[in-house]
């Protein structure tokens, strides 16, 4: 399984919000920024900071994308 970020992105987007925006509303490090851009895994604390920025729950700002098994016939 793969995670993406989109929902995050088109939140900030849609709230007129840079990324730098929403690292001081969370207290986010440039690292954990660099972490969600890359679509790496955070910790769940850093996925409650942003939550709570956006009053949403965890589904409203990430998803985790099964990928397709290659099969051999």
């Amino acid at each position: 399984m793969r995670i993406s970020y989109n929902k995050l992105w088109n939140l900030l987007n849609d709230n007129k919000m840079k990324k730098s925006d929403l690292a001081r509303a969370a207290q986010l490090s440039e690292y954990m920024l660099a972490r969600l851009s890359h679509n790496e895994p955070v910790g769940l604390d850093t996925m409650q900071k942003i939550c709570k920025v956006f009053h949403c729950n965890i589904g409203d700002v990430m998803d985790m994308i099964e990928e397709e098994k290659d099969t051999e016939d």
